[in-house]
């Protein structure tokens, strides 16, 4: 809550700082020191660029696949999970698993051992990213995938409808 109400609510400054923490403690020593103007091994200080160096997103191809990704975000970030209901709707056509049940590691569902379903779970953690990552206006000037991460880009930046992005990589796998 920290990070997003700095981000959301406050000015954006020139100057910035980061405190990286492990525990409360470690945090409330950070932001002393950061206050302070104090050195630590917890605090990084840096400036904005300015408004003139945009996001670009970044769609990896297959390889990036572990058991239990996307479960927290499942769980905690509405958005995310919106977007992996919508792909999971829009995978069903053309698949004969549930995406939630493949992301969630159910029994029964199969594995990201099968290229049939991990290049659709891929695809679909990734636009939901995007997704989440939109509705904190963070917007990329460009996007570039490789492989399989190119259809995700593609549907990112408008070029496919979801329906047609599912269909790409459901088929192609």
């Amino acid at each position: 809550d920290v990070g997003f109400s700095a981000a959301t609510t406050r000015a954006q400054l020139e100057h910035r700082g980061v405190v990286a923490a492990a525990d409360r403690e470690q945090l409330l020593a950070g932001l002393a020191a950061l206050s302070l103007g104090e050195p630590s091994p917890l605090v990084v200080e840096g400036r904005s660029a300015g408004g003139t160096v945009k996001p670009v997103f970044v769609f990896p191809g297959q390889g990036a696949q572990w058991v239990g990704m996307a479960v927290e975000l499942l769980d905690t970030a509405p958005v995310f999970a919106a977007e992996i209901a919508a792909c999971g709707e829009a995978l069903a056509e053309f698949v004969d698993w549930n995406l939630e049940d493949v992301l969630r590691s159910r029994e029964g569902a199969p594995s990201f051992e099968r290229v049939d379903v991990v290049q659709p779970a891929l695809f679909a953690v990734m636009v939901s990213l995007a997704a989440l990552w939109r509705s904190y206006g963070v917007e990329p000037s460009a996007v570039v995938g490789h492989s399989q991460g190119e259809i995700a880009a593609a549907y990112v930046a408008g070029g496919l409808s979801l329906r047609d992005a599912a269909r790409i990589v459901a088929v192609r796998s």
